[in-house]
């Protein structure tokens, strides 16, 4: 069996987890309400000035993975003193002027290269995509807690573009202008930009390491909630974020363990990585239309079997969240965490996060394996087997 990795920091030496995302869907703007209560489009792209001054460059839109699931992205970027390119050669990265950020006569061979700030993705990005139009969305989550006015506080999501791709005759359209097409859960296709379609599929997935604070099974529905505990990038220590996911209950087949029912026996402190959908979306029902059939119609005694009734769909609810549907093999760890790392030592902001466009540092699988120290697993019956 192979040992399950989690990344360390480099400077620090904490325990640092990792996320990430990858949607295609139709893009559209993003409503706001204005000074009259009147809903608003919001361009794709825009450059302000900040209140210290500073220019900044946001991406903000939204993307819909299916009929009715709206999933706002977004990233901004400001100028800075300086870049970094970065050379596989040397395996390092030198510093340079901003001014210089692309001018690889400054460098100091031509092993380095230069990194995309998000300054010039933002521009980059802002030229190409459209709404109406369909694009591969990846990128990368963080969390903050905001503190609404009657002092009750609100977990938020952000989702932070790191790339974005033209879907074009069902392909994705890379960089240097060639085209793949979708690999999604295993199988490759093309992927339909028709949400009617029979043949429509979507793609909408998450992968996240997460500790546990808690669980929670509901008696009646027997679907699990998880408050997880997110360690994200920090100078002096790796950050806690806390996170709520949900595991909704399903049939499984007699003798295995439904995943509701594994991740409700799961122990603060416990680490295991997720995967998922994300949820933003209307959940739809179809119901007879009832119509009166005259006395005089020839078919109004026809038989029922003969006849075929009319439906519409109807919205019945919604479904939000960060939804689990399954889990990385071998990354459960009992016990992982500790009381120290998972203690907060930041305050909750008071500011809205949906007027933010701060983006969070997500760093990649380091080597260095952190073992779990017990065999207890709730997983063990695979109900995917």
């Amino acid at each position: 069996m192979a040992d399950y990795k989690i990344t360390p920091n480099k400077k620090h030496g904490g325990k640092q987890f990792k996320n990430s995302f990858r949607f295609i869907g139709k893009v559209s703007q993003v409503s706001k309400k204005d000074e009259s209560d009147s809903w608003i489009k919001q361009p794709i792209a825009k450059q302000y000035t900040t209140q210290s001054g500073k220019q900044r460059r946001l991406i903000q839109f939204e993307i819909e993975t299916a009929l009715s699931n709206r999933l706002r992205v977004e990233l901004s970027g400001m100028e800075q003193k300086f870049a970094y390119p970065y050379s596989s050669t040397h395996k390092k990265s030198v510093t340079v002027d901003w001014a210089d950020r692309n001018n690889k006569d400054k460098f100091p061979d031509n092993t380095y290269h230069p990194i995309e700030v998000d300054w010039d993705k933002c521009e980059r990005l802002g030229k190409m995509i459209k709404a109406d139009e369909w694009y591969e969305v990846r990128g990368n989550y963080s969390f903050e807690e905001f503190t609404k006015d009657d002092g009750s506080t609100t977990l938020f999501v952000k989702r932070n573009i790191n790339s974005a791709r033209p879907i074009v005759n069902g392909q994705i359209q890379q960089e240097d202008g060639t085209f793949q097409t979708v690999k999604h859960a295993g199988e490759e296709f093309d992927y339909v930009t028709d949400f009617s379609s029979p043949l429509f599929r979507e793609v909408n997935y998450f992968s996240m390491q997460t500790g546990i604070r808690s669980t929670y099974q509901n008696e009646e529905t027997k679907d699990t909630k998880v408050n997880g505990v997110f360690l994200d990038y920090g100078k002096e220590r790796s950050e806690p974020k806390d996170v709520e996911l949900i595991v909704y209950q399903t049939e499984v087949p007699e003798g295995k363990k439904s995943l509701a029912d594994a991740f409700a026996s799961l122990n603060t402190n416990d680490f295991i990585e997720v995967t998922g959908q994300d949820n933003n979306r209307a959940t739809f029902a179809y119901v007879e239309v009832t119509e009166e059939i005259d006395s005089s119609d020839p078919f109004a005694d026809v038989d029922d079997t003969q006849r075929v009734v009319r439906k519409e769909r109807v919205t019945n609810g919604d479904k939000k969240g960060l939804e689990i549907t399954g889990y990385v093999a071998n990354s459960l760890m009992r016990d992982l965490l500790t009381e120290e790392e998972v203690k907060k030592t930041v305050a909750v902001t008071n500011d809205n996060p949906f007027g933010s466009n701060s983006t969070a540092t997500d760093n990649p699988f380091g080597d260095d394996p952190f073992s779990s120290t017990k065999s207890s697993d709730p997983f063990s019956d695979d109900p995917f087997k």
